[in-house]
């Protein structure tokens, strides 16, 4: 069956089609097509639009799109794409079985994939106050998927909260007034598809497979960044909040603040929507070093030493290990490994071996020579030590496609 993957975001749109037989292999499959739509600058007012196409593992196309495309002809240009010149793979939407979607906010409403249909678009479109940012963005990809590929074709909305249900009331309640609960404001968690798809492959390299006592803090790290406690599986903390704003510094998000901090900000200058604007776009590593958001630029600027730029890295990296601190608080005993994953989590042996660095005395060392080679889905500590160090290739795609699969194939029964 050929399931199609959409990711469509607030800053980038990702699609990914995947050929799968009846039974899911063991292993992950590679997609045999997919495109990507980005900002090449991600910080930047003057930003272009870059296009890259790949077809069974192979670049087929790099190239430049008008900037002032919007977010819906973004969508709609990478379906076309899929069926409509050299690089398609498909003779047309009928060879498509179903698409995929992932949905950032799920709310309370969905706590595993779900096929969409008009009530589920209503709650998509109602939880779009709480990430104004992503789900209406989301949305926009399922009604335009339903456009160019018709409504025959089922549509699976994959939440990046659903991962995060099984937290305690205490763990996802804020201490703030109880009619806040009665209002939906509680905490959500987000990277749900992400930390699904690591802490099965954490469990897999550790040879701990459906092993319920599995103790997990696992780091995803990349544009946005957040952590999350698993036991046997399960998240029982994370750092993201009621918004993805939450938590540890990220690129160009603030992470956690003072709120008095806020309060002070609006009554200096009560316009939310720039407050808004600099929480997300224009703090984190951004914020603070001056320069794009990208560790690939500022550790090596931050080594040469740029002032800004070290403080930027020292920041991220204080922020990572309280996160780490505050997941290790919450697994009621020592974790049995701690997990990297996403771009910054896979790529920057700096960031894996400081944010380790404080741990040893419970048995988290590194091994520096393999670290820095930054080899996916490998074990990356020191023979013998209690708590593993891992790199886990992030796939959210194919955890989406895998749980499209499962979804399809039991109402198919």
């Amino acid at each position: 069956m050929n399931i199609l993957v959409l990711n469509a975001g607030s800053g980038s749109h990702k699609c990914s089609l995947f050929r799968l037989e009846n039974v899911l292999p063991a292993e992950p499959l590679e997609p045999v097509w997919k495109a990507a739509i980005e900002a090449t600058d991600p910080g930047s007012t003057a930003q272009e639009l870059s296009l890259t196409i790949e077809c069974e593992g192979r670049k087929k196309e790099r190239k430049t799109l008008p900037s002032d495309l919007s977010s819906k002809k973004q969508v709609e240009y990478l379906l076309k794409r899929l069926q409509e010149d050299k690089s398609a793979v498909l003779k047309g939407t009928s060879e498509i079985d179903v698409v995929g979607h992932r949905v950032v906010h799920g709310g309370v409403d969905f706590a595993k994939a779900v096929i969409v249909d008009a009530n589920v678009e209503s709650i998509i479109q109602r939880l779009a106050a709480f990430a104004p940012l992503h789900n209406p963005v989301n949305l926009e990809g399922i009604q335009v998927a339903r456009e160019i590929l018709g409504s025959k074709i089922p549509q699976i909305a994959v939440f990046d909260t659903s991962f995060h249900r099984t937290l305690s009331e205490a763990a996802s309640t804020y201490p703030g007034p109880f009619e806040w609960l009665e209002k939906g404001i509680r905490r959500y968690g987000f990277h749900g598809t992400s930390f699904r798809w690591a802490s099965g492959q954490a469990a897999r390299l550790l040879k701990r497979e459906n092993d319920p006592a599995l103790r997990l803090i696992i780091c995803h790290l990349g544009g946005g960044c957040s952590l999350a406690a698993t036991i046997g599986g399960k998240s029982v903390d994370t750092t993201m909040g009621f918004t993805p704003m939450d938590g540890i510094a990220m690129c160009t998000r603030s992470g956690a603040l003072d709120p008095g901090i806020l309060l002070f900000l609006i009554r200096e200058n009560p316009d939310v929507d720039k407050l808004e604007k600099i929480l997300d776009r224009e703090s984190g590593l951004q914020g603070l070093s001056g320069l794009p958001g990208d560790t690939r630029i500022l550790v090596p600027e931050a080594s040469k030493g740029n002032q800004r730029a070290k403080l930027a890295m020292d920041v991220f990296i204080h922020r990572l290990r309280a996160g780490i601190g505050q997941m290790i608080a919450s697994l009621d005993g020592r974790p049995d490994a701690i997990v990297f994953t996403d771009a910054i989590g896979e790529d920057e042996p700096l960031v894996r071996s400081r944010a380790c660095e404080p741990l040893k005395f419970m048995g988290v060392e590194v091994d520096l020579e393999k670290n820095a080679t930054s080899p996916i889905d490998t074990d990356i500590s020191l023979p013998k030590t209690p708590v593993r160090v891992l790199i886990v290739k992030s796939r959210e795609d194919w955890q989406i496609a895998r749980e499209c699969h499962a979804l399809y194939h039991s109402k198919s029964q």
